[in-house]
């Protein structure tokens, strides 16, 4: 084969890659923004009734509490500027306590409603919380 075809096949062959390798990033851009939008909605249903359709903690249940929520935007920042991705996850799935706010370690309002009984239950709940995670990650300042 000649130097002229093959620079024209490897020229050709990295062209298609690049086209594949944005479509991909495309994608998981795509993906990412989904995933943020989910956890979004969540946060709404369950979550901003205390800590505020902005996360920042003046939600209309706050003088229903023993304690004022957090400040869901400003994780990052009390954690050295890393977002603290095992304390939230186990605050909002109850393993971790949270200021006695909650009262028990479930979160009052909704934490008996993602409780299953299966292994597919149990997957979605953890699902459901990290779509939640991704979303508040998104949201620090």
């Amino acid at each position: 084969m000649e130097q002229r075809t093959r620079n024209r096949m490897c020229t050709s062959f990295t062209r298609r890659a690049a086209v594949v390798g944005l479509a991909l990033f495309a994608t998981n851009a795509l993906a990412d923004q989904d995933v943020e939008a989910a956890g979004k909605a969540r946060f709404m249903e369950n979550c901003a009734v205390c800590h505020g359709p902005d996360a920042k903690g003046g939600g209309p249940f706050t003088t229903l509490l023993k304690s004022a929520p957090s400040d869901l935007t400003m994780l990052s920042q009390g954690n050295g500027g890393e977002f603290p991705f095992n304390r939230v996850y186990d605050a909002i799935d109850g393993r971790a306590s949270v200021k006695g706010a909650h009262g028990s370690k479930d979160m009052p309002i909704w934490g008996g409603e993602w409780k299953g009984s299966s292994v597919a239950a149990e997957t979605a709940v953890r699902g459901q919380i990290l779509e939640m995670i991704i979303y508040l990650r998104s949201i620090q300042q």
